[in-house]
């Protein structure tokens, strides 16, 4: 009698897997998760270093305010708005009307470090620097080569204060030049750091954009990084000092006392009150003198006043535990 091999079920399955193009072999697997990889995004940094290095220019915004104030004749304050990785590209989408000034020359590495400022706060302040009450009526444009000269003190004085901020960090120097207008200061496709400030002057306000190459960034990181764990270290010591110093101050027990004797007990028996033990040891010979039940010292006794006290004859060093436990 022929019967069949495969049942019907197994039948339809291999139909199945034949319309479908599927080895008849292979049990059927689920697809793979494939996602795609943005090589641009590789050594972007992370959201706690963009964090330590938003900090480190907290120390820039009293200073740098108090410098714009003096310079303007106006009260100016400056406030950390944090960092933000970007493309060049977006930092303009976000503000338009700004101009880029050069900065900072880096040495090591070998970059610069760029203002992204807006117009909106450029011109009033050249209002200010020229005597005028700080307004801004015409529409924003780039500045006259006039208007770049007159601007430059305010420049420097930012450059001053980012470099003393870098001073621990990177070595660099001033470098003021004027850029132009954003949107063809520098490619839009670059990566770039931006260290937002907002700058309020009297009515008007707007941000400066400290902007840093990845090169940069990556170096004041791994700088910032550094000097922490030398803080840490140094944090390590510093609690060290403070506890012995601490024990320094505390109190120990100090005992002074005869060399161990031997006494008759007929002697013992027949001590009464008033009597006197005569030992071995003469009266000059000196006494222990025990620190928490450790022998250290040889002494005489003497007097202080209506005190007793103990005249240091000889130091004996402190024994290891293990010199103990032989003993």
């Amino acid at each position: 009698m022929n019967q069949s091999l495969l049942t019907d079920t197994e039948l339809s399955l291999l139909l199945k897997r034949a319309r479908s193009g599927a080895p008849a072999g292979r049990a059927s697997t689920s697809p793979q998760k494939v996602e795609p990889f943005d090589f641009q995004s590789a050594g972007q940094l992370g959201a706690s270093q963009l964090a330590k290095l938003s900090d480190v220019h907290a120390n820039l915004s009293v200073p740098l305010g108090k410098s714009l104030s003096g310079l303007l004749g106006a009260e100016c304050t400056v406030t950390r708005m944090g960092a933000e990785q970007m493309a060049y590209g977006d930092l303009v989408e976000q503000v338009s009307e700004g101009v880029v000034f050069g900065t900072l020359e880096v040495q090591s590495p070998e970059t610069t470090a760029y203002l992204h400022a807006e117009l909106a706060t450029i011109l009033p302040m050249i209002d200010l620097m020229l005597g005028g009450a700080g307004n801004a009526s015409e529409a924003p444009r780039p500045l006259t080569e006039v208007e770049q000269e007159i601007f430059k003190p305010a420049i420097d004085l930012f450059a001053t204060e980012l470099q003393a901020v870098w001073a621990p960090l990177v070595k660099s120097g001033p470098r003021y030049a004027y850029h132009g207008a954003a949107d063809g200061a520098i490619p839009p496709g670059n990566k770039i750091l931006a260290l937002k400030f907002e700058i309020q002057c009297g009515e008007f306000h707007g941000v400066w954009n400290s902007i840093l190459s990845p090169l940069l960034a990556s170096a004041l990181i791994r700088r910032i990084e550094q000097q922490t764990a030398v803080a840490g270290n140094d944090s390590g010591a510093g609690t060290e000092r403070r506890l012995r110093e601490r024990l320094l101050d505390s109190r120990v027990r100090l005992e002074l006392s005869l060399p161990p004797t031997t006494v008759s007990v007929r002697a013992l028996a027949r001590l009464k009150e008033g009597q006197v033990v005569v030992l071995k040891q003469r009266a000059g010979d000196p006494i222990e003198a025990r620190v928490e039940g450790v022998h250290l010292f040889q002494a005489m006794p003497v007097s202080c006043g209506e005190l007793r006290g103990a005249q240091i004859q000889q130091i004996f060093p402190v024994a290891k535990s293990s010199e103990k436990e032989k003993r």
